[in-house]
């Protein structure tokens, strides 16, 4: 399995933590950062898609429930 490069969503994260700590009005972006940001997100939510996909295809056995009632 490939490895995401989780790298430019953990900088983003930081930029925003700094900004919200400092109060600060704006956060400003290069647009390499947007770049690698959006490619890294988009990695990582088709990996988590994908994975999703696996669990749900693995999981797709039936299951039988009865209730007896018992005596009224």
């Amino acid at each position: 399995m490939k490895t995401i490069n989780t790298l430019p969503i953990l900088d983003f994260l930081e930029k925003a933590r700094v900004a919200i700590k400092t109060n600060q009005k704006n956060l400003t972006l290069t647009i390499k950062e947007v770049t690698d940001l959006q490619n890294s997100i988009s990695v990582a939510m088709t990996a988590l898609s994908g994975k999703l996909s696996e669990e749900t295809s693995k999981s797709e056995n039936n299951i039988t429930v009865k209730i007896n009632g018992g005596q009224f």
